[in-house]
């Protein structure tokens, strides 16, 4: 009976040992670094950009030094000018787009009052309530919207104003690659071989995944593209190329950009405009998720979808749009890093993505 006791008394006193000055330290690191990426946004949104573009525009110039023989300054500005060529592309698109339809924004205006009307009488008739009037005259729907909408804004002003600074920085990254990979050598000391191991998973990470990711995207335009065009959508383009645009944000990007699609396709050609668009979206969706991003990024990016979804979270509300879009390089390259660094593997266990098997074998 005693023994009993005693077994008992030592098996309750069993207590994990944290160490809470490890734990605190590790909590004030995370509070101060939020605290800088929010207030000094327009000073490292850029650079942040110009680091991810520069690791990109790595290969293309690597290729045009090695392959083709070109001097250091010639490969850099051939590839300064495909990332231009690019941009202005698909700005030059855009822009067409949109004068294209804010000509025919009056007959937009006038057929969504129309289908509005017509809902709102069905809601009445049917329901018994108006959810459209319900939802305009919510003060904390609109305050949300308005809030998000202002995000978006001052995010793209604060990068179109900024672009030349980008630029600039790009140049002098892809110019001074070797100087500033010696800068982290001697910062690691001893370690040496760990920082190159580090560099080149973190360039492979970045510039694998948003090159794949562009693939990705442009091979969604073209089945949006298509499947708008069969279904007689009005806008196919645009709304094509803003579908694709947004699937670059996992997750929340496909429900913005195809929402967005449905919607405008509803309101200005009905409901079964809205419903091709809906079929092609999801169709789409579902082809992307299980053939597209498995075959052509892979597992690159090695992130757990709850932390994919926590950094787009995160860098959203800290930088917004852009925030959202740089989300998943930048965390995976923290995991890159926390899986290489003493005393910080547990934070890259955290963001990495597991098999069942490895998560039971714990």
């Amino acid at each position: 009976m005693t023994d009993n006791s005693n077994s008992s008394k030592g098996s309750n006193s069993l207590k994990l040992t944290v160490s809470s000055h490890h734990f605190l330290k590790v909590l004030l690191s995370v509070i101060l670094i939020t605290i800088v990426l929010y207030f000094a946004s327009s000073v490292l949104l850029p650079l942040f950009l110009a680091i991810i573009l520069a690791t990109v525009l790595d290969k293309p110039n690597e290729f045009f030094m090695k392959k083709w023989k070109f001097p250091k300054w010639l490969a850099i500005l051939c590839s300064m000018l495909l990332l231009l060529s690019i941009c202005l592309s698909i700005g030059g698109l855009v822009v067409e787009r949109v004068e294209n339809i804010s000509e025919d924004w009056d007959k937009i205006q006038q057929k969504s009052t129309e289908k509005i009307e017509k809902i709102e009488n069905w809601s009445k008739q049917n329901l018994g309530f108006n959810p459209v009037r319900m939802a305009s005259n919510s003060e904390s729907l609109k305050e949300q919207i308005k809030s998000y909408l202002k995000k978006m804004a001052v995010s793209l002003a604060t990068l179109s104003s900024q672009s030349f600074i980008i630029l600039i920085y790009i140049v002098l990254m892809l110019a001074q690659k070797k100087m500033l990979h010696n800068f982290f050598y001697k910062i690691a000391e001893k370690d040496t071989g760990v920082m190159r191991k580090i560099i080149k998973e973190s360039g492979k990470t970045v510039s694998h995944y948003l090159l794949g990711k562009g693939k990705v995207m442009i091979l969604l335009f073209i089945m949006y593209y298509l499947g708008f065009l069969i279904g007689s959508v009005p806008y196919a383009l645009f709304l094509a190329l803003f579908a694709a645009f947004f699937s670059i944000i996992p997750y929340v990007g496909n429900l913005v950009g195809g929402g967005a699609a449905i919607i405008l396709a509803s309101l200005y050609s009905g409901f079964t405009a809205g419903i091709i668009v809906f079929s092609v979206v999801a169709i789409a969706q579902v082809f992307e998720s299980y053939v597209l991003t498995p075959w052509i990024i892979g597992d690159e990016i090695e992130l757990n979808p709850f932390m994919t979804i926590f950094s787009v979270v995160v860098f959203s509300a800290l930088w917004g749009i852009v925030g959202a879009i740089i989300a998943l390089p930048v965390a995976g390259v923290l995991r890159v890093i926390f899986s290489h660094t003493n005393g910080l593997e547990p934070y890259g266990y955290l963001m990495e993505k597991h098999k069942e098997k490895e998560i039971e074998s714990y």
